[in-house]
């Protein structure tokens, strides 16, 4: 088996904009180099939904994508597709909410992979306010669970929530929360970070943030750290203790980083609307590093390779790779020619990609 990074300098070099333009929007199951059904080496394939999608997660096997949309049909709503990666058949379709325009947001997946949580907006209009649980063994949706009341909301939408992710032992959930939004003015100061407990079913702790904005939200494997990124910076929270507490502030610039830790978990990579990234070293929360990744494109769902050697970016029409050791685009690597991107995941396999993009989920095996 090649390396990480020398599937991704191949990949690099084929999947390039006509090779994506020219493969087929199908469902073919094929049996790759690895002895497994699923896509074939360079070949993308594509996953039609029918729907704006929006963010994407990979159950811990591979076998499953879980990506939120917003339905084009005539019903309208939020929903989850869930869609079999191997023969690229959307197996499950469930609503979240069937209100006209309301929309899907960023999905996660629990470790052991039995549930799914989403966040979405319930009514036209709305931001992001509901929490989804969805049974994986089913793929049911088991509870909807509305954001906590926010101070200050009083005659205005709740904050958006913004992300969310689970900890290691898949005992919480982490959401991130704007500031209360008065129609047709600026958002309010007011951001927070909510605690979600798996086992209840039900918030059980809320934290303030300095800001208006929040953009990402990561936990370290041992749920003892959570970071937020807000229009103040990323927050580094202390999730230890059974009320969360604000340790530091990174200042970063931006207000909708998005952001991913590193495979070792001693970095923190983010990416922001203007086409930078940063690195911070979460020894001692400062910025060890800046990218110019791609200068005016807005970069979302970072993620970082096993071996902690790339770190992959979605721009407007490209996926980027960043070689963490330079902190610079590696010549030659990463995907162009696609359109409307909005998430990435990379597979357990470590060489696949899951990108939402073109109204579609794009499986790319490299």
């Amino acid at each position: 088996m090649n390396s990480l990074v020398s599937k991704a300098r191949w990949l690099g070099a084929l999947v390039t904009a006509g090779a994506l333009l020219i493969a087929g929007a199908g469902t073919a199951a094929a049996r790759t180099a690895d002895g497994d059904d699923g896509p074939v080496a360079g070949v993308p394939q594509t996953v039609a939904l029918h729907s704006n999608p929006v963010s994407v997660a990979v159950s811990p096997d591979g076998r499953k994508a879980y990506v939120s949309v917003k339905d084009k049909q005539v019903d309208g709503g939020a929903k989850l597709r869930v869609v079999d990666t191997r023969s690229g058949a959307v197996t499950a379709d469930l609503t979240l909410s069937s209100r006209f325009d309301a929309s899907g947001g960023p999905v996660a997946i629990s470790p052991d992979g039995t549930r799914v949580y989403v966040l979405y907006a319930s009514v036209q209009k709305s931001p992001p306010n509901m929490l989804g649980v969805i049974d994986t063994a089913t793929d049911t949706v088991i509870a909807t669970v509305p954001t906590p009341v926010q101070p200050g909301s009083a005659g205005s939408y709740q904050g958006a929530l913004g992300s969310l992710a689970v900890t290691g032992d898949g005992s919480r959930v982490y959401v991130s929360q704007g500031g209360p939004e008065p129609p047709n003015r600026p958002v309010l100061e007011g951001a927070r970070v909510l605690r979600f407990d798996t086992g209840q079913l039900a918030y059980t702790a809320t934290v303030p943030v300095p800001g208006r904005y929040t953009g990402s939200v990561v936990v370290r494997s041992d749920g003892e750290d959570a970071y937020v990124s807000t229009d103040a910076g990323v927050v580094h929270l202390d999730t230890s203790a059974a009320t969360p507490a604000v340790v530091a502030t990174v200042a970063v610039g931006g207000s909708f980083n998005h952001l991913a830790l590193s495979a070792d978990e001693s970095r923190l990579y983010g990416v922001t609307a203007t086409g930078r990234g940063y690195a911070v070293d979460l020894a001692g929360d400062t910025v060890s590093a800046t990218m110019d990744i791609a200068p005016g494109q807005f970069l979302r769902g970072p993620s970082v390779s096993a071996d902690g050697t790339r770190l992959y970016v979605v721009g407007t029409d490209s996926i980027f790779s960043i070689d963490t050791s330079t902190n610079t685009v590696a010549p030659g690597e990463g995907v162009k020619g696609l359109s409307a991107l909005s998430d990435l995941a990379i597979g357990p396999d470590g060489h696949t990609f899951y990108a939402t993009a073109d109204g579609g989920l794009r499986i790319i095996r490299f």
